[in-house]
């Protein structure tokens, strides 16, 4: 019982903190909102960094298994990283740029965790989708993919946010200026088509 109020407790506050920010929100305000305790709240988390840190680890493990979906899908490797995108895209609309921001400022451990999980994504899952095209000679075969993925596709989430791009266009309008016209940039002539 004490795990299933735990991941409840986990799953709401991780929406408190992508819509507030992580300093706007303290453990006082959170045993409040849920009507515990605040040792009940202790016993849970040992403190806000620690909730914060299942909060952020909640938060990629849910992204990860909707991308492991689409890993074991039947489609090519640009198909699935348009997919993946898709998902990213969906998810960082969500997400009030506050968080990360109060996440970098306040909690540099969690930001490392965060950060980890990014690297995580290009390096596992990106460039060995990357690396695939490429062996099936869907892209060019001069393309470094590491250079263009860091200059594509790093820190998406961030220029997303910067350049206010969900105030002015539409969820397909940022895939297509942000990942799938890139994509087009370097597949063979062969393959145009299948994007």
């Amino acid at each position: 019982m004490e795990n299933d109020k735990k991941a409840l407790l986990l799953e709401k506050t991780l929406d408190h903190f992508l819509k507030y920010g992580s300093k706007n929100i303290t453990m006082d305000d959170i045993a409040e909102e849920f009507g515990l305790s605040k040792k009940t709240l202790y016993t849970l988390f040992k403190n806000k960094e620690a909730l914060l840190l299942e909060a952020v680890d909640l938060l990629w493990k849910k992204f990860i298994d909707e991308v492991n979906e689409i890993i074991e899908s039947n489609q090519n490797p640009l198909q699935k990283i348009i997919a993946i995108y898709i998902i990213a895209i969906q998810n960082i609309s969500t997400i009030d740029p506050i968080f990360l921001y109060s996440l970098k400022k306040y909690h540099r451990a969690v930001m490392e965790e965060y950060q980890k999980y990014k690297k995580q994504m290009r390096d596992e899952i990106l460039l060995p989708l990357l690396q695939q095209a490429k062996d099936e000679k869907l892209i060019i075969q001069t393309i470094d993919i590491a250079f263009f993925s860091a200059i594509n596709f790093d820190d998406i989430d961030e220029k997303l946010w910067k350049y206010k791009v969900f105030e002015n266009y539409t969820n397909q309008e940022i895939l297509d200026y942000f990942i799938t016209l890139k994509l087009k940039g370097i597949v063979t002539k062969d393959c145009f088509n299948l994007l």
